[in-house]
């Protein structure tokens, strides 16, 4: 008897049970549209509880929904509502016209304290005690804490330069942002060194909005009616593309994630599975 063949068969049938229980990677799978009942223009979503608000810019409002897209709440007057940034209780509202940041929390809108003025703020996102905003016609992000007030970037196309960025977001030590017309997303320390450039060969076509969850960065390939999933390490994972149309930003909320549809007057749902 030949021994070898006896012990190779039960050794591969091992490794391809083994092969076979290993976790198939979940992605993100489109499963509806929330229609807005309403006519809005959608631009950027923020998770309030089991509710969403979203900004609508053209018509100088916001609004926070149920989950079928049924209207509990609104702000009216602000001055093209850009991206908002939900927080302990709090919305963060950038209003482009007026270079203000709003604060709305118990239905009172109160201006924030920002120490180097924005010129038209497209984006805001709070971290603790820190807030960035991005500073649209000024190429930078500006990063404010309780006693300092810094910026990032300057008008350009190099790794750590900026053109137009749109949207930004805080976690851990890094700061995201969304360089919507390099076509890309850069990731800086807090001091201004610049990390990482991600999707600069993926054919982006205005890089709108970002997203983080603990695991993917979202980002919305505005002209391109889609939307990239990256690791951190900046590897794509998947892109979405059904249900799409004109998504300018993007939320991740645990196995769901939303994408708004600016000319469409919807809000799309993907489900991870």
């Amino acid at each position: 008897m030949n021994f070898r063949k006896v012990y190779i068969f039960p050794v591969v049938f091992l490794l391809l049970f083994i092969s076979s229980c290993k976790k198939v990677q979940k992605q993100w799978h489109f499963e509806r549209k929330i229609m807005l009942p309403i006519e809005s223009r959608p631009l950027a979503l923020a998770k309030d509880g089991e509710t969403i608000w979203f900004s609508d810019p053209d018509y100088f409002r916001l609004y926070r929904i149920d989950l079928n897209g049924r209207v509990l709440d609104s702000i009216i007057g602000i001055q093209r509502p850009m991206n908002i940034h939900s927080d302990n209780n709090s919305l963060y509202i950038p209003e482009f016209l007026t270079d203000t940041i709003w604060e709305y929390r118990n239905g009172t809108l109160n201006p924030l304290q920002i120490k180097k003025r924005p010129q038209a703020p497209a984006g805001v996102s709070v971290y603790g005690d820190t807030i960035a905003i991005a500073d649209f016609y000024n190429h930078r992000i500006i990063i404010q804490t309780a006693d300092t007030s810094v910026t990032i970037g300057k008008q350009g196309h190099q790794d750590g330069r900026l053109y137009y960025p749109i949207d930004v977001k805080l976690r851990g030590s890094k700061v995201y942002v969304a360089d919507a017309y390099n076509h890309r997303v850069q990731v800086f320390g807090f001091g201004g060194k610049h990390l990482k450039t991600i999707g600069l060969n993926d054919q982006l076509n205005v890089a709108s909005g970002i997203e983080l969850n603990s695991q993917e960065i979202a980002v919305t390939d505005q002209e391109n009616d889609r939307v990239l999933i990256y690791g951190y390490d900046g590897q794509l994972f998947q892109v979405l593309e059904e249900g799409i149309n004109y998504p300018t930003d993007v939320l991740l909320d645990m196995e769901y994630l939303y994408i708004t549809n600016f000319k469409e007057n919807s809000i799309s749902v993907y489900q991870k599975r």
